[in-house]
């Protein structure tokens, strides 16, 4: 059986053990992978389930926050509880979501699980970087080559071993990862975080 993982989940989910042992430092982080996913549900809430997650995905939140002002072991512990039920919910919606075949299997008819590939969210975050930018395929989109004109080097775009994209300098091979955003998010949302990460390293140069 094929394996999926919900957007912004596994961040969530490591984020909540840090913030067992470390409830006051990790806090900001958790609220933040939280947030980012009540965004998501948001965006499917015309689905009851979607609907559903979403708000309970902001009451974990309110609840990490609560434990932040109030300063007790007892009020940390209940949001520990109500952050990793949250996110096992929200996982659930994810995977009820999914297309599947009859055999229960998730199979989604081509072109329909991504609807763009790296090379096209490499040539958006050019033309977001001005005319003087062009961008380049990889073999089977997988990935995107910046390079802006009368430069020696440029910006590879791909996606790191632990799943999230990546903008690497070239040759240099400084590079960022982008923990911000997932293959569910919009084309020009991505083009404008990878534009971002492109003019950040290039401050760093």
């Amino acid at each position: 059986m094929l394996t999926v993982s919900a957007p912004h989940a596994a961040e969530a989910l490591s984020a909540h053990r840090s913030y067992t042992a470390f409830p006051i430092r990790v806090a900001p982080l958790l609220t933040t992978h939280l947030t980012a996913m009540r965004e998501y549900a948001e965006r499917q809430s015309h689905i009851a389930l979607w609907a559903d997650t979403a708000c309970q995905v902001h009451y974990a939140i309110c609840a990490v926050c609560f434990s932040q002002s109030e300063l007790r072991p007892k009020y940390r512990r209940i949001a520990g509880r109500v952050v990793l039920n949250a996110i096992v919910a929200y996982e659930e919606a994810y995977v009820g979501s999914l297309a599947r075949d009859e055999a229960g299997e998730y199979h989604p008819a081509p072109g329909t699980e991504y609807t763009f590939s790296i090379s096209d969210i490499a040539r958006a975050a050019a033309d977001l970087l001005g005319e003087k930018w062009c961008a380049d395929s990889g073999a089977w989109g997988v990935r995107g080559y910046l390079q802006a004109d009368g430069e020696s080097h440029g910006y590879t775009l791909g996606v790191a071993l632990s799943g999230v994209l990546h903008v690497e300098t070239s040759p240099e091979g400084d590079g960022r990862d982008l923990f911000d955003v997932c293959s569910a998010d919009r084309l020009s949302s991505l083009a404008v975080r990878v534009a971002d990460a492109i003019r950040e390293l290039r401050k760093a140069d």
